[in-house]
């Protein structure tokens, strides 16, 4: 009986360590009204009712996998389990997973500019009407971003906007990390400041 206890005992120990060292997530939510006139391609973004779904998860030893999912999603979306492919796909869907090192003081965090971006974008129903076209890829297989006849992005420029829009990665991302799980976005600093 006593090894049982003692079996018990450090199994429970263990599962509080392993708990302990688990990745920290933090979610934002935007709905189709927040996304009004601030992202790209908003007339299909506002027409469709696309809502936007970021993820940020802060790994043990500093490093970051930041999320920015878009599409025909809810805030209950599970975008983790959907770009895994353990969870349903919607009809439209949008990911940028980018993946770096950051810094964190307190409840403030800074995301280094990113060393890797893996992304795919599915337009749905739009492709096949002829409105946009579908890619995907990584940013370090020099893919680019074509959603639509005569784009060319570089997938890494829609990391440093809190929303889907391609405006450049040359700026960290600085945010401010909630007990109950959310985020904010903290204004960023222009070159001026630096």
């Amino acid at each position: 009986m006593k090894k049982l206890i003692a079996l018990l005992l450090t199994l429970s120990l263990t599962l509080a360590c392993v708990a302990a060292l688990a990745d920290n997530a933090y979610t934002i939510f935007y709905t189709t009204e927040d996304l009004a006139g601030v992202t790209d391609n908003n007339g299909f973004v506002s027409g469709v009712g696309f809502n936007e779904k970021n993820v940020l998860t802060l790994k043990d030893g500093g490093s970051y996998e930041y999320v920015k999912a878009m599409g025909s999603l809810n805030a209950d979306t599970d975008v983790l389990a959907v770009i895994a492919g353990s969870a349903e796909k919607p009809e439209y869907f949008l990911y940028y997973v980018y993946t770096g090192s950051y810094a964190k003081e307190g409840d403030q965090v800074t995301l280094n500019i990113a060393d890797e971006c893996v992304f795919s974008e599915d337009w749905g129903a739009l492709v096949g009407l002829g409105y946009m076209k579908n890619s995907e890829g990584a940013a370090s297989n020099g893919d680019r971003v074509s959603n639509y006849e005569g784009t060319d992005y570089d997938p890494m420029d829609n990391f440093s906007t809190p929303v889907y829009k391609f405006g450049g990665h040359d700026t960290p991302v600085s945010v401010t990390i909630k007990a109950d799980g959310t985020y904010t976005y903290n204004a960023a600093a222009s070159s001026d400041d630096d």
